[in-house]
């Protein structure tokens, strides 16, 4: 079974993460606190590359990247 910390540091590897984390812009701080919870911003890339590199559609990503981007997912739609 794949694990999902392998997933992502197989799909996004230390050194591309230093290079993108920075594109990702930070969440705004809400005073009044609550809010939607972020996607882990790692998870989401990783998800990213697997789509482009294996050429499949957000269904098909293994569940092991669904459970990390699911939050993502249902953002986008």
């Amino acid at each position: 079974m794949v694990d999902a910390d392998d997933m992502v540091r197989t799909g996004a590897p230390d050194d591309f993460w230093q290079e993108a984390q920075p594109l990702i812009p930070v969440p705004a701080v809400r005073p009044q606190g609550g809010g939607k919870r972020r996607a882990d911003g790692r998870a989401v890339l990783a998800a990213i590359v697997y789509l482009v590199q294996a050429g499949c559609s957000w269904p098909k990503l293994p569940a092991v990247l669904i459970t990390l981007t699911a939050r993502a997912l249902a953002a986008a739609r």
